[in-house]
C-alpha cells in the first residue's frame, strides 16, 4: 500500500468516526446504529462528497425521510 493510499484510508476512518460521533450527539442515536448508517451511506455513494458537511446533511436527510415514512405508514 502506498503512502497516498494509507493517507486516504486514515482520512476515511477519521471522517467515519467523526460522522458517527456527530450523529450520536445531534440525533441521539446509538453508536452502533450510527456506524451502520454511515457505512451504508459510503457504500451507496458513487463519488466522494465535496465536503464533510455535505455528507453529514445527506445522511441526516436520509434519516429524517425514513422516520417520516415510518410515521405516515402507521397512521
Amino acid at each position: 500500500m502506498t503512502r497516498k493510499q494509507k493517507k486516504k484510508l486514515v482520512a476515511f476512518c477519521l471522517i467515519r468516526e467523526k460522522l458517527t460521533f456527530d450523529l450520536c450527539e445531534e440525533i441521539h442515536m446509538r453508536k452502533e446504529e450510527a456506524y451502520e448508517i454511515v457505512d451504508f451511506a459510503f457504500q451507496i455513494t458513487d463519488s466522494i462528497p465535496k465536503s464533510y458537511e455535505q455528507i453529514k446533511s445527506e445522511i441526516k436527510a436520509y434519516i429524517v425521510i425514513n422516520m417520516l415514512s415510518l410515521v405516515t405508514k402507521f397512521q
